[in-house]
């Protein structure tokens, strides 16, 4: 019985113990699960317009919308009136552009005689279609084509073109004289890529050995100048130049354009009309044939007076720039060690003037690429680099004030050229009509006063001669203007 109840006890406690010693135990603190990570939010991107191409750059574009690319394997014909040195001179530039431009463009330049014969081709191709693209001419010569045919295209476009033209510094640089003498009544016919002049050679060392310490400013200086040289002639001990000395007197369209400004006068009016029967025409005139008279100015015996200014058979001879080379030649072979200048033509105010003119070049009417690869051999021809080598093959005198800085060794060579310079520079150019009738009226007039200096005229025949140069004058304006 005692047994059982120890074994019923223990049986208890085996039970218990465990539930107390449980109870008694700290609790555990339950474990969280790890939070779920989430991925950070990422803002809505914006939808993408589509992408649109860049527009590409408009290639820089002429006048009628030439492009450079248009200009590939263009060619151009030109006619040109330049031969012997010159010539050779002018096509060697033609292949040096021909192989060095960018546009590929090739320029056929042909010799077509002198000026007068290039007038009368150009009007024959007017009628039969077989016109060149550039054209080398007289600004009136290319009104009268332009009159003719309407070929003539107007070259100012090209100037301003902002792809291809002249800067506004670049059109400053030339002569304001030479850079107006192509435009009239808004259009420019053509471009100046040289000028001449008619200047008076005048010997210095002839002078200071009669007296004179410098050369005439007004038209009683030079006809006491030219006296006293035709008095020593007549007085010397050498017969064969009786009769020579002073002034070579040959009356072309030129000089007497010259001798009639220098008596306060002009050959046109405000309206381009002609204006010979005028007092300052008829004092010229006078003046001139008093000199012929009394034996102050002779009319030479050759074509061109350069052997007669040579030897001293004249103090005073009128030539141009471009015939200056000829003057020095003439002098070479004459052995003369005189020293000789250019001067302008006295006049009675004493303020000089000079007869500026000379040929330009024409773009004639054709393709839009022609007429653009026209534009562009112009303005090569014309800058200063590639003027200088023309201007030092040719003798003619620049149309940019750059263009000198490439002519100094020239300038130095060439003193009586330098001289038209400070010419130009004072402004004593003027230039002839521009106008298509002028080519007739210079004919008209160089016979005209042609008659005045012969020997059996007298002076009072004068006022009937200009009543009759009036005449043809105004008839051959009104075959262009009426």
């Amino acid at each position: 019985m005692k047994a059982k109840k120890v074994f019923a006890l223990l049986a208890l406690l085996a039970f218990v113990l465990p539930v107390a010693l449980g109870a008694c135990a700290p609790k555990a603190t339950p474990t969280a699960a790890p939070a779920k990570t989430e991925a950070p939010t990422k803002a809505p991107q914006p939808t993408a317009a589509p992408t649109k191409a860049p527009t590409p750059t408009p290639a820089p574009a002429g006048p009628k919308g030439v492009t450079a690319d248009d200009l590939q394997g263009t060619t151009i014909v030109l006619w040109f009136p330049w031969s012997r040195q010159s010539g050779d001179a002018f096509t060697k530039l033609v292949d040096e552009f021909n192989s060095s431009n960018k546009w590929g463009i090739t320029v056929k330049a042909q010799y077509q005689g002198h000026y007068s014969q290039i007038y009368d081709k150009m009007n024959a191709a007017i009628n039969s279609g077989d016109l060149p693209n550039v054209v080398v001419g007289y600004n009136n010569q290319m009104l009268a084509w332009d009159d003719a045919g309407g070929v003539i295209a107007d070259m100012q476009p090209y100037v301003d073109n902002a792809a291809f033209g002249l800067s506004k510094d670049e059109q400053a640089d030339f002569y304001d004289l030479f850079w107006k003498q192509d435009v009239v009544n808004g259009k420019r016919y053509g471009f100046p890529v040289m000028r001449s002049a008619q200047v008076v050679y005048y010997n210095v060392t002839w002078a200071k050995e009669l007296g004179f310490d410098k050369a005439p400013t007004t038209t009683e200086e030079f006809k006491e100048q030219s006296c006293a040289a035709a008095q020593a002639n007549n007085t010397d001990d050498n017969p064969d130049n009786d009769g020579t000395g002073g002034y070579i007197l040959k009356p072309g369209a030129s000089v007497m354009t010259n001798w009639i400004w220098a008596f306060g006068g002009d050959i046109v009016d405000a309206k381009g009309k002609y204006t010979f029967n005028t007092p300052e025409a008829q004092e010229a005139a006078t003046y001139l044939k008093d000199l012929m008279d009394s034996g102050c100015a002779w009319s030479g015996t050759n074509k061109y007076p350069n052997p007669e200014f040579a030897t001293r058979q004249a103090l005073f001879a009128v030539g141009s720039i471009a015939g200056l080379p000829y003057q020095l030649s003439a002098m070479k072979k004459a052995n003369s060690t005189d020293e000789w200048t250019v001067v302008p033509f006295p006049s009675k105010s004493g303020t000089p003037v000079m007869d500026v003119y000379g040929p330009s070049m024409a773009i004639v009417k054709s393709s839009p690429e022609q007429q653009l690869a026209s534009w562009l051999f112009i303005k090569w021809f014309t800058s200063p680099e590639i003027q200088a080598k023309w201007i030092e093959a040719s003798g003619y005198f620049p149309t940019r004030q750059s263009t000198f800085k490439y002519l100094s060794d020239y300038v130095k060579a060439h003193p009586q050229w330098a001289a038209i310079r400070d010419l130009v520079e004072k402004g004593y150019g003027k230039f002839e009509p521009r106008d298509a009738s002028w080519n007739a009226v210079r004919k008209a007039m160089g016979d005209a006063f042609a008659k005045v200096f012969q020997a059996d005229f007298s002076k009072d025949q004068i006022p009937q001669v200009l009543q009759d140069l009036q005449k043809q004058a105004e008839d051959a304006w009104a075959e262009y203007h009426e």
